[in-house]
């Protein structure tokens, strides 16, 4: 299927499952491309290049691999991701990692598909709320999706960079209802 296909044709397509380790690169390669895309605008080159070393190192392979992440996929090809995490100690809140679509495939919901998907599981695994350390060019799209601004915050990386994130939170996970 071609990403101008219709976009309820997409998402109607949509098979949305657990990464594997072998799934592990293409996860990673999705993310930097979607980061280029919405947020090169809003980083200076060196803390863009900061950011995409952390996405392409091992140690952010384990962050997606130690939490509940999940590719959405069009036939073979994986076309977004997304991941969370439960909070390391007791709490109503868990961790929404990120959501990224291919640049391709984005404005088609498949995003918000996504994002959904990863609400409906932690709110069935008993979580209230999500937050997020949000880069810039998710900022709207969350927004949409009912997240509500905190403030900005430093996101320290491994490379000792820091960048800027809007911090979010959504209270209330509720169910969705996904028009197809």
């Amino acid at each position: 299927m071609h990403p101008s296909a219709p976009a309820a044709q997409l998402v109607d397509m949509l098979e949305i499952r657990p990464l594997s380790v072998d799934c592990l690169a293409t996860a990673r390669y999705v993310i930097a491309s979607a980061i280029k895309r919405h947020a090169a605008a809003a980083y200076t080159q060196a803390q863009l290049h900061a950011l995409m070393d952390f996405v392409q190192s091992p140690h952010y392979s384990d962050l997606l691999y130690a939490g509940r992440s999940y590719g959405a996929f069009i036939g073979a090809e994986m076309v977004a991701v997304a991941s969370w995490s439960a909070s390391a100690a007791p709490s109503p809140t868990a961790r929404l990692i990120g959501v990224f679509v291919q640049p391709l495939f984005g404005a088609s919901g498949i995003g918000a598909r996504l994002l959904a998907h990863i609400e409906e599981e932690a709110r069935a695994a008993g979580f209230r709320a999500l937050d997020i350390g949000a880069l810039p060019g998710a900022v709207g799209f969350l927004e949409a999706s009912g997240y509500q601004q905190i403030g900005p915050r430093p996101l320290g990386l491994p490379s000792g960079q820091q960048i800027p994130v809007v911090e979010m939170r959504k209270l209330g996970l509720a169910r969705h209802t996904v028009m197809h």
